[in-house]
Order: C-alpha cells, then structure tokens, then sequence
C-alpha cells in the first residue's frame, strides 16, 4: 500500500496534464474517424478539442430569409383550447402527443405551419351563429339566430372535424385527425355542408332577431 501511494505521488502536474492531452487528442481522433466528410465541412475543432461551430452558405442564407420571423408563441390559446377538448380522464399528455402527431402529419402533407393552418380551417368552416327555439309563452315557440363569439365557433368547427376523423378508416386517432385537417384546409368536409345549413336556417328566420 505505502509502495503504490508512493507511486501515485510521484506524478508532476504536468504528467497529469499530458496524460489528459493524450486522451482528449484519442477520443478526437476517434470522432473525426466516425463523423461524416459533410458534417466535417461545417465545423472545426481547436488543439484542445473543443468544437466550433462554421455555418454553411446554405445555413447563413436559411437564418438571412427567416431572421425577420416572428417566434410563435409557446402556448398558443387555440391549439391549447382544442387540446384540451381532445384530452379524456385527465390525461393532457396524451391528448398532446396526439395533437403533436397530427400536425406533423398535416406539415409533411403540406409544408406549411400547421397551427396556422389549423386557425384559419377553424374559421374558415366554423358558424357565425346558431339558431336557438324560445319559448314564447303561446302556441308557437319562436326560432332566433344566436350570434357566437370565436372560443364557441371554434368549439363547433372542431367538434366536425373529429366527427370526419372519426369516419376515416386509419386506427389511430391522431393519423385520421391529421388527413382530416388536410381535407378541411382544402375545403373538403362534412363540417362546410353543416356550417351552410346553419347560415340557411339562420337567414330564413332573421325576422325574428331582436336588435338592441
């Protein structure tokens, strides 16, 4: 014991520190064996093995075109609202991945953002008003188109949308919610024939609005 603490002892800092250099300089060679020729080209790597990041052409010509992007918003209150609608007994996350799945499925469709495009699918097939039968206190009840507020609109849009994915022959939920929401963002869906129906009915009995 006495004979290897003496051993131990008898290394200089600068031992240590060349033997540490030793190492560092095998573990580089070993990843620049196993990194790939294009990966190489965009990136150097210093004597002390520390990278350094060099962009591309094509990497500075993506950050000029998207520098002036606005960043969208970590919680987006309408993707959050649908979510929620989708989630059952609590379990959000699930209802997340599922969401998360489907709006990947509807980017690889269709190379756009896909939150945005769930935004203006929602408006584009939600109602501008309901109709609602009162009663009148004699024979006839009367029938009024009932204006909605966007969180209502697109409770409504959304509740079609899961009814035609739920028609859709794929079984997995988010795979058929995702080709719905392709089919909506093109203006295929049962949901538009519904939303007509409703602006129909609410125009036949505009009569009985009651302005303030």
């Amino acid at each position: 014991m006495q004979e290897n603490k003496d051993k131990s002892e008898s290394f200089s800092d600068e031992d240590i520190n060349e033997w540490l250099q030793t190492i560092r300089k095998a573990r580089l060679n070993l990843r620049q064996n196993s990194l790939d020729k294009s990966l190489l080209l965009s990136e150097t790597i210093d004597i002390n093995g520390e990278e350094e990041f060099t962009p591309t052409e094509q990497q500075i010509q993506e950050y000029e075109a998207l520098k002036d992007v606005p960043l969208p918003l970590r919680k987006d209150p309408v993707l959050e609202h649908v979510t929620n609608m989708i989630m059952r007994h609590g379990k959000k996350q699930v209802a997340e991945r599922i969401m998360s799945r489907a709006l990947h499925l509807v980017y690889c469709q269709t190379r756009k953002d896909p939150v945005e495009l769930l935004k203006k699918s929602l408006d584009e097939m939600a109602p501008l008003m309901v109709v609602k039968t009162f009663s009148t206190k004699v024979a006839k009840s009367a029938v009024i188109p009932v204006p909605l507020n966007q969180r209502q609109r697109n409770r409504i849009a959304w509740k079609w949308i899961v009814e035609g994915a739920n028609k859709r022959v794929s079984s997995d939920f988010a795979v058929r919610l995702g080709e719905e929401l392709v089919a909506v963002s093109k203006g295929i869906g049962s949901g538009f024939d519904k939303r007509d129906q409703i602006h129909k009915m609410a125009i036949a009995h505009r009569a009985y609005i009651k302005l303030k």
